[in-house]
């Protein structure tokens, strides 16, 4: 009976994850569209500046997306002047990927217009029981990373 309910709670929390995600790419969109960047692309893009001068490899295992998804990701990027590639100075077969001007002002850009979003969806909420949702969601996050990876090493990804 209990797993019953885990999973119904499961299916409904997909749902509502599924919903927000459309929503702020609804809210995104026409913003985006001026910088030419898909949803994607500036999820890529905010996983780098998290980074700095990660690698493909790093950016595919943060994605969660096969490694020549992330390079023909990061290519296109690059063709747009949001991204460079830069040799690492110790390890010379090693690539490094950073932000560019440009990026870094479309990330910052993005990221305000979306705080204020945020802010005018969060209006009215309980603070203690949005810092409860938020830690919540930060554990179940991590929790589906460590599972996916898991799974990963073991070959056991459906």
């Amino acid at each position: 009976m209990k797993n019953d309910r885990r999973a119904k709670l499961a299916g409904e929390f997909l749902l509502s994850i599924e919903r927000l995600m459309k929503g702020t790419g609804v809210i995104f969109r026409s913003v985006l569209e001026d910088y030419d960047v898909t949803h994607a692309q500036f999820h890529l893009l905010m996983v780098i500046k998290g980074r700095s001068k990660t690698t493909v490899t790093e950016i595919s295992r943060l994605l969660m997306i096969a490694p020549p998804t992330a390079s023909r990701m990061i290519d296109g990027l690059c063709a747009k002047g949001l991204l460079k590639k830069e040799k690492d100075a110790a390890d010379h077969r090693v690539t490094r990927i950073n932000l560019t001007g440009k990026s870094k002002r479309l990330v910052t850009d993005l990221t305000e217009r979306r705080a204020r979003v945020l802010r005018e969806v969060f209006q009215g909420e309980d603070e203690k029981e949005l810092e409860r949702t938020v830690g919540h969601l930060g554990r179940i996050t991590d929790s589906c990373v460590s599972t996916v990876e898991t799974r990963a090493r073991r070959g056991q990804l459906e």
